[in-house]
């Protein structure tokens, strides 16, 4: 890996950049109300929203991106883009080469936003490791790397499916909800289906109940929370639904391996 480089534009941006293998990886920091007028990339990107929300305006569309989203933007997708009065932090994964383009899933070759909780995490993981300058930074960051293109490639495949086009809805209204926990009646209402039938097509779709699967978004959201707020981890326990800070903890661990507190010690350090 080459040594992550960082530059403070004179229009208020700080970039940071580093190639690991076949990508190119960024993370870009946006001042409050920044704008751009329209650029046409050369290359397709991916780029994940990490803090922040920005708008970007296409020729026969526009798209709003918020905290845990995600967006495709191939080569030619001419575009400009308005961010967000509080400024915004976004991770960009360009490949580079043929071997980089093969690491793209084939739905990146459209204009695609997808909503992906996970996808801050991992963002926010990549913005970390640039920063990092020990021997095992460029190991970390093409792992992250690899891991956010794949989630992000099964989230776009489930997104094109058109006969499941009812059933992405509820996926969305949950990840619209989270942290707050939607009930089957709520869904079956907001989509005009009964909440058997939500829930047997759900997990038909997905492999997981809706409630384990958003069960997991919360966790997402708490530990997004825990790793970059200072809100003491008691609030976020109730804040992402957990019935108390015991039963945050044992989950937490049971998925990190670790309890939030030491969590946030170690993603600091």
């Amino acid at each position: 890996m080459d040594a992550p480089t960082r530059e403070q534009a004179a229009d208020g941006r700080v970039i940071m950049a580093a190639a690991v293998g076949s990508l190119e990886i960024f993370r870009l920091g946006f001042p409050p109300s920044f704008s751009h007028g329209v650029i046409d990339p050369p290359a397709g990107y991916l780029a994940v929203v990490i803090d922040g929300a920005v708008c970007k305006t296409f020729r026969r569309a526009t798209s709003t991106l918020g905290r845990g989203c995600f967006a495709s933007i191939p080569a030619g997708a001419a575009h400009s883009s308005v961010f967000g009065p509080d400024g915004c932090q976004v991770v960009i994964l360009r490949p580079v080469g043929e071997d980089g383009n093969r690491l793209f899933p084939p739905a990146f070759r459209s204009c695609m936003t997808i909503e992906a909780g996970v996808s801050s995490l991992l963002g926010w993981q990549i913005a970390k490791e640039l920063e990092s300058r020990d021997a095992c930074s460029p190991l970390a960051l093409e792992g992250l790397a690899l891991e956010l293109l794949a989630r992000a490639g099964r989230a776009g495949a489930q997104s094109g499916d058109s006969d499941t086009r009812w059933v992405e809805a509820v996926r969305d209204r949950v990840h619209a909800t989270t942290p707050r926990v939607a009930t089957l009646h709520e869904l079956g209402a907001a989509v005009g289906r009964h909440p058997a039938h939500v829930a047997r097509a759900f997990r038909q779709a997905y492999g997981t109940s809706v409630t384990a699967y958003a069960r997991t978004l919360r966790l997402e959201w708490a530990t997004i929370a825990v790793a970059t707020t200072e809100d003491p981890i008691a609030r976020i326990a109730l804040d992402a639904g957990f019935a108390d800070q015991s039963h945050f903890t044992r989950s937490f661990r049971r998925h990190h391996g670790v309890t939030p507190a030491r969590y946030r010690e170690l993603v600091r350090a």
